[in-house]
């Protein structure tokens, strides 16, 4: 079999999903089948938006795997001229009638890929299956889509969609617009990483051909040679929380402060160490503290693999009170290392963390709740040990990839033997 992974972004670009869709095409390599994948010059977020320097596609060997990279087009003003079209594209999605045609040619800009389908006219005839990324950037799944059509090959698509279930409009707006919709309803197989994700999209009268639950997995860490050397470097001494993401108030980051400081007002000396892309609206939460209190508040800014996990070795707990996360593949990192964790009940993380039992779920933007459990963590050690010894032993039970591309590969048979019509 050759697979075509179409994806807006791939490692290097340092994020869950585009590690996910790296770790899924070795796993699937590994078993021997063939990979293409094509994707953008992005190597961090803020490119979808800026724009890369790179002006021809790229090609280039990841060990046994074929990368192709598109340059991406600087989005007219910025940052903020992509959330106005977004804006724009939510709305027409609102209107009375299917609004689909319009929109799927507005995707095409989010983010805007430069090249893509002369990029795919150029691969060979044996592609058997098109697999796409990533429901909240559509482009690559639009043109996913489109090139199964026109090879007559089946489409699979991994959207990674946190719909929050029907209490959480602004953020499923985001991922059930008409076209949206359209492409999940008409692939030959959705790829679910938990069962939440499968039950929000008949919560949202979203009802694909067909949904299968394939989960995720985790890499081995890194060899830590000397983690404390890690921690000293970023001025950090236990305690310490961490958060590891895009520090913003839709993964909780806010909410993760606000707790932190709480504790710091009964007289508790854990700090909350950030790692990852800081947003703007954090930054201004940040700019408001005192002196003191941003003493406690540590953005870190992105870290490597290496220090991400000597971090996370030394971490009292890892905080993911987010309600866009889809799965959460730190969770599945903090417990490589027996450490405990506290997410959200919102998006896959309620599917992966078991309450109480492995770690502690509360609701979104709850930040008593937050600030309680986060007090259990740190002053029941006995407690806090087992559900990180317990976190540890679910990773090597159940999250390994090749369980992921045993059942991918499962799929894959299943869709290019029995496929009917044509994505159109």
């Amino acid at each position: 079999m050759h697979a075509l992974f179409l994806t807006p972004g791939f490692p290097p670009f340092d994020g869950g999903g585009e590690r996910y869709a790296r770790s899924l095409a070795l796993a699937l390599a590994a078993r021997e089948q063939q990979l293409t994948v094509v994707t953008s010059q992005a190597q961090r977020e803020q490119q979808f938006w800026q724009g890369t320097a790179g002006a021809a596609v790229s090609r280039e060997r990841d060990g046994p795997l074929t990368v192709i990279r598109v340059p991406l087009r600087p989005f007219p003003g910025g940052w903020r001229g992509l959330l106005v079209w977004r804006k724009a594209m939510v709305m027409l999605s609102l209107l009375p009638g299917d609004q689909t045609q319009l929109l799927m040619a507005m995707a095409r800009h989010v983010p805007p890929m430069l090249g893509l389908e002369e990029a795919l006219a150029q691969l060979p005839d044996s592609l058997t299956l098109v697999h796409g990324f990533n429901l909240s950037w559509e482009h690559a799944l639009v043109a996913a889509a489109g090139f199964a059509c026109q090879r007559n090959v089946p489409f699979v698509m991994t959207p990674f969609t946190h719909l929050g279930g029907r209490g959480s409009t602004r953020v499923a707006r985001n991922a059930t617009m008409d076209h949206q919709r359209r492409l999940l309803n008409q692939a030959d197989a959705v790829l679910a990483l938990t069962s939440v994700e499968q039950e929000e999209f008949s919560q949202w009268d979203i009802h694909p051909r067909r949904v299968v639950v394939v989960g995720g997995g985790v890499d081995p860490p890194p060899p830590l040679k000397d983690p404390a050397a890690i921690g000293a470097r970023f001025q950090l001494k236990p305690p310490f929380a961490l958060f590891v993401g895009r520090a913003n108030l839709d993964k909780g980051a806010i909410h993760a402060a606000q707790a932190t400081l709480r504790l710091a007002e009964n007289g508790s000396t854990l700090t909350l160490a950030l790692a990852g892309h800081v947003g703007e609206d954090f930054r201004r939460f940040r700019r408001r503290l005192t002196p003191a209190q941003q003493a406690i508040v540590r953005p870190l800014g992105t870290v490597d693999e290496v220090a991400k996990h000597a971090l996370l070795q030394q971490a009292s707990m890892l905080l993911l009170p987010s309600q866009v996360d889809s799965f959460g593949i730190v969770l599945l990192e903090a417990w490589q290392h027996g450490t405990p964790v506290i997410g959200a009940r919102a998006g896959g993380i309620p599917a992966v963390v078991d309450d109480g039992e492995n770690g502690l779920i509360v609701p979104f933007a709850d930040v008593p709740a937050l600030t309680s459990a986060m007090q259990r963590l740190l002053t029941d050690e006995a407690a806090s040990q087992i559900m990180g010894r317990r976190g540890q032993e679910k990773v090597g039970h159940e999250y390994t990839w090749d369980r992921v591309a045993a059942r991918v590969l499962s799929v894959y048979t299943e869709v290019t033997g029995t496929l009917e019509e044509p994505v159109t």
